[in-house]
This record gives structure tokens, C-alpha cells and sequence, in this order.
């Protein structure tokens, strides 16, 4: 009988704390923009453009707006547009997750144009400015536009607004893309995994070394525009509610087949630009299909 009873007694304290969790989990409105009196509250939110195969996206909480990656040459008027229309063009951060084309190229034609940042941040040494063409030449633009440069690395600590972002970067694998950038945003109760371009033996490295709690994210921004699947492992720790990834569902299917069989509600960006928003709580995400 004790024995049934310590047995008993262990079912209620393992329900009790996965009842606990499920009530954790932000709630989702698929497809929907948020209603009219969220104009009237602090709120994060996310665009993620329409750069085909790249990441350009903008982050604004509080007043404050800062870009990561600028996506690739061809869609750099259209960036410079959507954000004029905003009247976007000064921002807290530029932030360049890798010198990569399909991420740092939009930065530097923003620069060009007269887009202004607090700060460029990135994760490369002096000799990276030398060697690397791409990360070098908008090092040179930031010099010319008088915008100051910071490098960053694991375990700094980024705000915008209301929000933190924690800093990730695997510096011991030799591949730009492994390398590149990682932020944990957290508002509120709402967190978003920024990916990146990690590659499987990066994603392996954070399993193993990151706490749940910081793996753990409401958003995941699908690591290397979905052209190959996420490591298995770290998709279940870090156990979405909702993805985004930055290409077409067709170019991204490794991705979205994987996505499709666990039930997670994802976008594409590559196929119209992509919007979240959250009030700290809960999220609505939505898309211009077709649409910059």
C-alpha cells in the first residue's frame, strides 16, 4: 500500500508539472494581425522580408528598431523602400550575423543609401575586415558614415526596448556559417531563437552546452534558410510553438517536411515578408503573401 501510495503521489506531482508547462506555452493566432487596441501597447515585433534565400529582418520594441542581416543584392531597393515607408532610417543596431552575401550585403547598400545605426555589430576580428571582402567593405562604409563598430560574442547582452538578447556564437568549428551569430530574445514571456545560419555540428554544440531554459523558444528562425533539416535533437529542445524561414516553401523543403510532421505551424519568408507580434505573452503572426 505505501508503495502504491509514493507511486500515487509521483503521477499528480508529474501531471501537475506538465499541466503547468502546457499553461506556460504562449498562445498562437495563426494567420491573424493582432487587434486594433495592441496600437496601443508595448509590444515586440518582427518583419521578416521577402529576400527569396536570405535573412533581412527588423525588430522593434519600445521605440527602439535595429536590422539583422540585410538579405542579398537583388532586393536591396526593396528593402531600402519598405523601410523609408516606415520612416525607418536610423537604427539602435545594425547586426551582421556572418559575412555571408545573403545576410551582410543588404547592410552595407542600407549604408550606402544614408541609413544611419548606433552601432554595426559583428563577430570578426581586425584581420576579418582584411581578408573577408564583404565584411571589409562594410566595415570601411561604417567608417565613411561615421556609425561606430562593435564586435560581439557569446554571452553578451543586447536590449531593444523592453527586450534582452543573449548572445550565442560556437567559435571552435572552422565554417563562417557554424560560427555565425545566435541571439535568445526574451520580452516578457515571449522568447525568439534567431539561428542564423548554423549548420548540424553548431546546433549539436548548443544542445549540449545551453540550458533548456535558454534553447527553449516560442519563435525559431530556422537556421540556414531550411535547405537542409534541423538537427533533430535541438528542434526538440528548443521546442517551437512557431518557425519562420527565411526562403520559399519549395526551396526549404528538408525544413518544411520536417516542420509539416510535427505539427509546427511555419512561414516562409521567400514567399511574401513575414510578421509577428507579441504583447509578452501572446503572439500573432501573419503574411503578405506574395508581397515585400
Amino acid at each position: 500500500m505505501r508503495n502504491l501510495a509514493r507511486l500515487i503521489l509521483t503521477a499528480i506531482l508529474l501531471l501537475s508539472l506538465l499541466l503547468a508547462a502546457g499553461t506556460a506555452r504562449a498562445e498562437v493566432y495563426y494567420k491573424k494581425e493582432p487587434p486594433a487596441d495592441w496600437a496601443e501597447k508595448d509590444i515586440f515585433k518582427l518583419t521578416v522580408f521577402d529576400v527569396n534565400e536570405g535573412d533581412a529582418m527588423l525588430l522593434e520594441c519600445g521605440g527602439e528598431i535595429m536590422m539583422i542581416d540585410g538579405g542579398p543584392d537583388p532586393h536591396r531597393e526593396k528593402l531600402k523602400t519598405a523601410l523609408e515607408e516606415r520612416g525607418y532610417t536610423h537604427f539602435k543596431y545594425f547586426l551582421s550575423t556572418h559575412f555571408h552575401d545573403d545576410h551582410i550585403n543588404g547592410l552595407y547598400h542600407l549604408m550606402t543609401y544614408g541609413f544611419t545605426a548606433d552601432e554595426f555589430l559583428h563577430s570578426y576580428n581586425d584581420r576579418a575586415a582584411v581578408t573577408n571582402e564583404l565584411h571589409g567593405r562594410a566595415i570601411r562604409q561604417c567608417e565613411k558614415s561615421g556609425i561606430p563598430t562593435r564586435k560581439i560574442d557569446e554571452g553578451d547582452v543586447l536590449t531593444l526596448g523592453g527586450a534582452t538578447m543573449n548572445v550565442h556564437r560556437h567559435a571552435d568549428v572552422d565554417n563562417a556559417n557554424g560560427r555565425s551569430l545566435v541571439l535568445k530574445l526574451t520580452f516578457g514571456e515571449s522568447t525568439v531563437l534567431f539561428c542564423a545560419d548554423i549548420i548540424g555540428v553548431t546546433q549539436e554544440y548548443y544542445t549540449a552546452t545551453l540550458s533548456p531554459e535558454e534553447l527553449k523558444a516560442d519563435l525559431l528562425k530556422v537556421p540556414h534558410h531550411g535547405i537542409t533539416a534541423v538537427n533533430s535533437d535541438f528542434l526538440t529542445a528548443v521546442d517551437p510553438a512557431m518557425a519562420v524561414v527565411p526562403n520559399t516553401a519549395k526551396n526549404g523543403a528538408k525544413a518544411k517536411r520536417q516542420l509539416d510532421r510535427r505539427e509546427i505551424p511555419t512561414l516562409y519568408s521567400g514567399d511574401g515578408t513575414v510578421y509577428f507580434a507579441t504583447d509578452g505573452t501572446d503572439w500573432y503572426m501573419w503574411q503578405t503573401k506574395g508581397k515585400f
